[in-house]
């Protein structure tokens, strides 16, 4: 039988992997965004959090979150994991308009990351995107997947109710999302442990899924996993998160304590109106507990990554389960 012997989840924004200099850059870009509603949030927030805007403060930040994914590294390694259950978001990089899966799941034989032209990205996207996919003229990068737990794993959550999408080949030139390239680059660098993408929508209306079906399908995916019947060690990985662009401290501490104690409820009745834009990629995390109830959270770091007046950024957080 396989089982889930870690759980993970990881913020992957780009300030994650930004030295303190590029964050006014990522501010920069902020203003060009208008769902962070900018010079409102410039008079709304003031002063509030001038303290946190100094470059020392973002260099000590970056280090934490630095230190944080390397514990993260360690903990996957410790677990000599078989396989990832990566549940995490796509940005219209597999799915745009022709279909956006409300859930779904990649069970092809291999995935490919494609090289994005940095010329064409905003200069704060550019010195991080090593982070994310490779660059220019550099190859074509492919992952393996595990085919046939993926399509086990849809065949299981199918017969449970939940009509998931399906998916095992690439449009020409449409790379693996950001989501999964980087745990890959980062939580697992130069390994390629073969990984099962699952797919959910925290950004795109109308289809999004609520908190209580992601909590549950979640559940249904670790009842999935474990009824496979070869001996696999399992990590699931949720990818993304929390608040962003507009950072929500409150919003973000009640996730992380619900986490912490198992509170399913409140994850599960997360108001919908909360989750919208970047920040519905907290339903990746609700996903991932689902599928990690049975183990405990023994760390989590988290960094109110502001980087502007208007109190834009990212709440970055990191946890591990055993």
């Amino acid at each position: 039988m396989a089982r889930i012997v870690l759980g993970v989840a990881s913020s992957h924004s780009p300030q994650v992997s930004s030295t303190a200099d590029i964050w006014t850059l990522h501010a920069e870009r902020d203003k060009l965004n208008p769902d962070t509603h900018y010079e409102e949030r410039l008079k709304l927030v003031g002063e509030r959090i001038q303290d946190q805007l100094s470059p020392e403060i973002w260099r000590k930040k970056y280090e934490q979150c630095q230190a944080a994914i390397e514990n993260l590294v360690r903990a996957i390694d410790e677990a000599q994991p078989d396989v990832l259950i990566v549940v995490g978001d796509d940005q219209e990089e597999l799915f745009r308009d022709e279909g956006k899966p409300a859930l779904g799941i990649y069970w092809g034989s291999e995935i490919h990351d494609y090289p994005l032209e940095s010329e064409q990205l905003h200069p704060s996207l550019r010195a991080v995107i090593w982070a994310w996919h490779p660059v220019d003229s550099e190859p074509v990068d492919t992952y393996p997947t595990h085919a046939a737990l993926g399509r086990h794993l849809i065949e299981s959550v199918v017969a449970e109710g939940f009509d998931v999408a399906q998916s095992t080949t690439q449009l020409s030139g449409r790379s693996v999302g950001h989501a999964y390239t980087f745990v890959q680059r980062r939580l697992v660098p130069g390994k390629k442990i073969p990984m099962v993408p699952v797919f959910v929508n925290c950004f795109y209306k109308p289809n999004q899924p609520t908190p209580a079906r992601c909590y549950d399908f979640g559940q249904a995916l670790r009842r999935a996993i474990e009824s496979w019947d070869e001996d696999l060690r399992v990590v699931v990985v949720g990818s993304g998160g929390l608040s962003h662009f507009i950072l929500d401290e409150e919003l973000d501490q009640t996730v992380i304590r619900a986490l912490k104690e198992k509170d399913a409820n409140t994850l599960r009745s997360l108001p919908r109106e909360k989750l919208q834009g970047a920040s519905g990629e907290i339903l990746n995390w609700i996903v991932a507990a689902g599928a990690l109830e049975h183990l405990d959270v023994q760390y989590v770091e988290y960094v109110s990554g502001y980087r502007s007046p208007a109190g834009t950024g990212v709440g970055m957080t990191f946890a591990i389960w055993k």
